[in-house]
């Protein structure tokens, strides 16, 4: 059987609660198509600067560092679909107060509540997911989430192109305008509330719990220290931190260097979704071939001379090419890695494990932006993209170090770093 066969054989065998929670997945990144592609620009046309742009982002992030644990825990004793339902709500609910709020104080605030929501469902979803797969379906299932999250974002990125124009318009308000934004965000909003539709379809089955004797691993306090849970966390840290300082502003880039129109920036970013969809479908056959984390490692590092072609070549196709491919290599490897990660966990601590490793991209997410926001005012994204590069270098590198030479291994047992 050729490895493409056995792909479509797996994704056909999916279960019920596989599948729905795809369409889960699908309708919310419509959403989020339209939300990312625009919610900064709405910031910055609300009369804020990069600055207080950079403090926002970075909240949302410092709220997930903050309550990602406690987030874990809460998530591991709830059923998964109550935890997806209680994080999803929070976050729609956050992003719907960020949008109608007057004051800047109150932004914070609801920065502060998406990234709680935020915890809870990275927390949650790999775990749902882990444990509503074979282990042999688990790679395909993973990829394929982060696949159809991609194409959905492509639909919801090349919608909300013209919807600015279109929304202003209705309202007499120029299409660049923090009302034109706002109209179009609320869409967003929207989109993401219905996504909760077939998650109230998803039947669970009562799960098996370890005995408090075993519970050890589930500590707050000893299980960063485990030295199995460092070595996953580690790449995770140094990948968040290179993003947080550069992918989300790189609208504001296209902006700024080439001066397109928001129905150009829109064309840019879903072509970028749909490239990037079509990549992360074809990593379990590289994995497959070459091994999860190999995989991960190579399209990482590949990805290297695209960013520096989109940072420095200062031709608009050129730069659009580069962001297309760098976008698609950058994220074969991340279901992947997700996947590797649930494979190494306890059945009791996969919540806990899946939102350390959200935690510790959100720590990299609230120190970057507030750099990235002082460094894009003074002297321009030119030292950002070198930062970036370097980051993921080193992130490839430990990949490579601590996990290169075994592919997958039994769940193991509590090593704390302390006796090292």
């Amino acid at each position: 059987m050729s490895a493409l066969t056995r792909q479509f054989k797996l994704m056909s065998g999916l279960s019920r609660n596989a599948r729905l929670f795809l369409a889960v997945t699908a309708i919310s990144a419509l959403g989020n198509g339209i939300l990312w592609l625009f919610l900064n620009l709405f910031i910055l046309a609300r009369g804020n600067d990069e600055a207080f742009l950079g403090l926002l982002m970075s909240l949302m992030s410092l709220s997930a560092l903050v309550l990602g644990l406690p987030m874990g825990l809460l998530a591991d004793r709830l059923s998964r679909k109550h935890g997806l339902l209680l994080g999803m709500t929070l976050s729609g609910a956050a992003i719907g107060w960020l949008l109608l709020a007057g004051a800047d104080w109150l932004l914070l605030l609801a920065a502060g509540a998406l990234g709680a929501g935020t915890a809870l469902c990275m927390a949650t979803a790999p775990a749902f997911m882990a444990e509503n797969a074979a282990a042999e379906e688990r790679a395909t299932l993973f990829s394929l989430q982060s696949g159809v999250a991609t194409f959905a974002a492509f639909a919801g990125s090349a919608a909300a192109g013209p919807l600015p124009r279109l929304l202003g318009g209705l309202m007499n308000a120029p299409a660049e305008s923090a009302a034109a934004y706002r109209a179009t965000l609320l869409i967003a909003v929207g989109a993401m509330a219905a996504s909760v539709v077939p998650l109230l379809l998803v039947r669970e089955s009562p799960r098996q719990r370890t005995t408090p004797a075993d519970r050890s691993a589930l500590s707050l306090r000893t299980l960063p220290l485990r030295l199995d849970v460092a070595r996953l966390l580690l790449p995770e840290l140094l990948l968040g931190l290179g993003a947080a300082l550069l992918i989300p502003y790189l609208n504001i880039f296209f902006k700024q260097r080439f001066a397109i129109t928001d129905s150009l920036l829109g064309l840019i970013f879903a072509a970028s979704q749909l490239i990037v969809g079509c990549g992360t479908l074809a990593a379990p056959l590289l994995a497959e071939r070459w091994g999860k984390i190999r995989t991960v490692v190579l399209t990482e590092l590949a990805s290297l001379p695209f960013l520096m072609a989109l940072g420095f070549v200062p031709l608009l196709p050129v730069a659009t090419a580069a962001f297309w491919l760098r976008g698609m290599l950058m994220n074969m490897g991340g279901p992947l890695y997700a996947a590797f990660a649930m494979e190494q966990a306890h059945e009791d601590e996969r919540a806990t494990v899946g939102v350390m490793l959200g935690l510790v991209w959100s720590v990299g997410e609230g120190v970057g932006p507030g750099i990235s926001g002082l460094v894009q005012r003074s002297v321009g994204f030119t030292p950002l993209f070198l930062a970036t590069a370097a980051i993921y270098l080193v992130s490839a590198l430990c990949l490579q170090a601590f996990f290169g030479q075994k592919e997958k291994q039994p769940a193991p047992q509590p090593e704390s770093l302390l006796a090292r």
